[in-house]
């Protein structure tokens, strides 16, 4: 039997340039700043994609309240229409349910000068979203 011999070091391994590349550490660092990104700009997009659900249905109030005064501004002073009083109707629009309530009250009691008071017409749209119950209100005024 040979005897074993003891291998020396080379002094040729010592030497050798370390390879340009990444480490683990390094690749588990960009996926983490990766991820965080993601997550951050996901949420944005979310409470972007909520607000302008939000403004929409806003709109829509505001459209319906407008569309109320409109007619109620085209029918005669006289008309049932306009009587004194409050009503409520349900409307709905793509899958959003609203509640649109016209008020109508007299301003001031009739005078010599002014022989019928002036109305005034309150339409409040009422609405419910994640944020809880919401309302748009316009009002005018109607003379005779």
């Amino acid at each position: 039997m040979r005897p074993i011999r003891k291998l020396k070091r080379s002094k040729q391994l010592a030497n050798i340039p370390a390879r340009p590349g990444m480490t683990i550490i390094e690749v588990m660092l960009a996926a983490l700043i990766l991820v965080i990104t993601i997550i951050g700009t996901s949420s944005s997009y979310v409470l972007a994609r909520r607000f302008v659900v939000s403004q929409q249905y806003s709109r829509a109030a505001v459209q319906f309240a407008s569309q109320k005064l409109e007619q109620l501004k085209a029918v005669d002073y006289d008309s049932p229409d306009l009587a004194e009083g409050q009503i409520e109707e349900e409307l709905s629009v793509a899958g959003q349910s609203y509640l649109r309530q016209t008020q109508v009250t007299l301003t001031a009691p009739p005078s010599t000068e002014v022989p019928k008071p002036c109305k005034k017409v309150t339409v409040t749209v009422v609405w419910s979203y994640i944020a809880g119950q919401n309302e748009s209100s316009l009002a005018t005024y109607i003379g005779p």
